[in-house]
């Protein structure tokens, strides 16, 4: 769950992706894939293939089949075969004020045909208050498909339900990196809106840039509805009763600068989570008492996927404007038009130098730990759910150039930097320095060490008053040397100053970091020298 919510849509919404008709067909494909004939296995479609026996009373909906579900038409505890518990009373990063608790009937409750999700007012051990939280987590875990929940809210002003969904497996790393799919939220002290929104490693609460979308309403707390998600690669929409809440996209013309995966990581399985909190960040943080107890009744749960390879007929079509986007001295990021297939395509797989690198489920990929200056043949072919593939589509690109360690390296054309400033120099021609280094400043840059061997750094500096010193740090957390500064007697007066050590480099890219130990210095440039 989020900790706030700030309404932000940067991703561009893009259009639902139709299928085909569900019927019975014998498939049998054939193309060309880099010289290479491919021949898709005879497939016999069955538009009930996927449905689980416990759903085999649930009709499809479409060509989506009922895969897992849960009627609660049966009286006791969660079934435990599909619900498991998140425990504890730590606030849950949210400052949540609850303790969830394993399978106490007081909390968790299964009669008349709904699941009763109650917050009690009630100390455990340092909470005032006890909830449960549901999670399928390794009974139910999904890779696209259509998920409703009828559902009926709490209300009262510290109340904050949830329906909503996280990853089995942090792929792309914690969160958010890996991804949050919020289905529904609601805040009591908001009782007209329900909320549904995404979280990832670049679209966040925490950033204050997540991204999401409200409904108004006036009986979310009397009556039951249909909170749903559809999701395929590349998109997820979100329903109420069957109405389209909003819809999230992947879009690489949006910050491309931002990696893929931190935009967009929801090609892996994630589970479903139900849960009552109290107070926290959003949902308080005012909680009314008198309003206890407060339950999230639930009429069923229910998942739907579709079998998109036995649907598939045809080889899907080869990408278009294959380009970079992006590019550094040791990566490129590469989009392309997307391919299109009767059904859909479920990821591109991307070659370096006819070596498979990696896949993508949207069209965009971060190729990483190249070279600098240095071209690579790249191809991208599209892969369909049936495992055809189209034909490969190829170009060269060709990483940043990267400044040589024994090149004149100016002191503001850093990579990162702390508290420095660019200011006007007076150092020879008219140009910019760093000025105003503090104590504990620093710059990063990335070099290209041509040769291994013994080295040493000249520095081109000025002070007033003070006599500054700068540590340079190489690979590890020690120094490679330490250099004290002389007073020049003013900003205007620069002099070399060259360490008094040597230090060893080793031939490839190094991230050198120049930090002040003690500041009052102004910094021109600085070079390398190789004396061994």
């Amino acid at each position: 769950m989020k900790k706030l919510f700030i309404v932000f849509m940067a991703l561009l919404i893009i259009g639902l992706v139709s299928c085909g008709e569900s019927t019975t067909n014998v498939t049998t494909v054939e193309s060309s894939v880099d010289e290479t004939t491919q021949t898709t296995t005879e497939y016999i479609y069955d538009d009930r293939s996927l449905v689980s026996e416990d759903c085999e009373h649930l009709e499809n909906i479409g060509d989506y089949q009922p895969v897992w579900c849960d009627e609660f038409n049966y009286e006791g505890l969660p079934d435990t075969t599909k619900w498991a518990y998140n425990t504890g009373g730590d606030g849950f990063g949210n400052n949540e004020l609850q303790y969830y608790t394993n399978a106490d009937p007081d909390n968790a409750y299964v009669s008349d045909g709904t699941l009763k999700i109650t917050a009690l007012l009630e100390s455990y051990n340092t909470n005032d208050y006890t909830s449960a939280r549901l999670v399928s987590k390794y009974y139910g875990e999904w890779t696209y498909g259509k998920i409703q929940v009828r559902a009926k809210l709490p209300s009262g002003v510290g109340t904050w339900p949830a329906i909503w969904m996280m990853p089995t497996s942090s792929v792309y790393g914690g969160w958010p990196y890996s991804g949050e799919i919020d289905i529904m939220e609601h805040v009591g002290k908001d009782p007209d809106n329900v909320h549904t929104t995404i979280h990832t490693g670049a679209y966040n609460h925490s950033l204050g840039t997540q991204i999401g979308y409200s409904l108004s309403g006036t009986d979310w707390e009397s009556e039951f509805h249909v909170y749903e998600i559809e999701w395929s690669p590349g998109h997820i929409e979100t329903f109420v009763d069957g109405v389209s809440m909003g819809v999230f996209g992947f879009n690489p013309l949006a910050n491309p600068t931002v990696k893929v995966t931190d935009a967009w990581p929801f090609d892996i399985d994630f589970y479903l989570i139900l849960n009552v909190a109290i107070g926290g960040f959003w949902g308080g943080p005012t909680v009314d008492d008198t309003i206890f107890p407060q339950s999230l009744e639930v009429d069923y749960v229910r998942v739907y996927q579709k079998d998109y390879a036995g649907l598939d007929r045809e080889v899907p079509s080869e990408i278009s404007n294959l380009s970079m986007q992006y590019n550094t001295y040791d990566s490129i990021k590469i989009i392309w038009n997307e391919s299109e297939d009767d059904i859909m395509v479920k990821e591109y797989e991307i070659l370096v130098d006819d070596v498979l690198k990696g896949t993508s489920s949207v069209n965009a990929f971060d190729i990483e730990d190249l070279e600098p200056n240095t071209s690579y043949k790249i191809s991208v072919m599209a892969v369909d759910f049936a495992g055809n593939r189209s034909d490969l589509v190829t170009t060269n690109l060709t990483t940043a150039s990267l400044s040589n360690v024994t090149d004149r390296i100016e002191a503001e054309d850093y990579d990162s930097k702390s508290g420095v400033y660019i200011g006007a120099c007076t150092d020879g021609e008219a140009g910019e320095c760093l000025t105003w280094i503090s104590d504990g400043d620093y710059m990063e840059y990335s070099l290209y060490v041509p040769e291994t061997g013994t080295y040493r750094i000249t520095y081109r500096i000025s002070s007033e008053s003070d006599s500054g010193t700068i540590e340079l740090f190489g690979l590890g957390p020690f120094p490679l040397e330490t250099t004290v500064l002389p007073v020049t007697g003013s900003y205007d007066i620069f002099v070399d100053v060259t360490s008094e050590g040597d230090f060893s480099l080793r031939e490839g890219v190094i991230t050198f970091r120049i930090e002040a130990a003690e500041g009052g210095f102004y910094l021109n440039y600085f070079e390398f020298e190789k004396v061994d």
